[in-house]
């Protein structure tokens, strides 16, 4: 966990220190909500139809962006090597980097949900920060197994939507259900929504993370 740790600090020192995904990547979140916003007669249509489509559509391109950068960087400055060089094992890597993109994407997050609440009316709540962390979890374990496997290749930027994008489907369905659930007052406790992203966040993490020694020793 200490090495889990020590590799996601980097990332987030180097991210700090450069500032280049973060600002953009809050940019964007603000950006989808306004155009969302002026796009779509709220009032008509309903922002409980509309905030949960908006909410994840942001989130998943956020997270091809984002998680996208794990490895790449790694793979243009040469570090990666030198990393899977070192003692350490290659899940913990693998760890480290899922850890640092959960992370970026929470911050993004952190100005998207707020907005969302805004623009939209979506009652910020404890379900709806639970039900978004999970999937975010979900997205940043299997996101950065692929972009580990698509850093190998030249079409990058290509390979990882469509690796990624098919598989985080049931995050997007479960998550998207929670934000109706959120939005409706309807009880939670009544609702599968939240086991149900716990579950497929668990599976992809420890699935991702069983998988990442194979695909980073390649």
């Amino acid at each position: 966990m200490k090495l889990v740790l020590t590799i996601a600090a980097k990332d987030f020192r180097a991210e700090w220190r450069s500032r280049e995904l973060w600002p953009a990547l809050a940019q964007f979140a603000v950006l989808a909500i306004l155009v969302a916003n002026f796009a779509f007669d709220v009032d008509r249509a309903g922002a409980a139809q509309i905030a949960p489509g908006v909410l994840w559509l942001a989130l998943v391109f956020a997270a091809v962006t984002g998680l996208g950068r794990a490895f790449a960087a790694e793979k243009e400055q040469g570090t990666l090597e030198a990393m899977l060089l070192t003692p350490t094992p290659s899940e913990v890597i693998f760890l480290g980097k899922a850890l640092a993109g959960f992370g970026l994407l929470v911050a993004c997050e952190a100005v998207l949900v707020p907005a969302l609440a805004i623009f939209f009316g979506v009652p910020l709540s404890g379900y709806l920060v639970a039900a978004v962390l999970l999937a975010t979890a979900g997205m940043a374990g299997l996101g950065c197994l692929f972009a580990a496997l698509a850093a190998q290749t030249r079409a990058r930027e290509l390979l990882l939507p469509v690796l990624a994008l098919p598989l985080w489907v049931p995050l997007v369905i479960a998550g998207g259900r929670a934000v109706q659930v959120a939005m409706s007052g309807g009880s939670p406790g009544s609702d599968q929504a939240l086991p149900r992203l716990l579950a497929v966040a668990i599976l992809f993490v420890v699935t991702a993370s069983l998988a990442a020694r194979f695909v980073l020793d390649d």
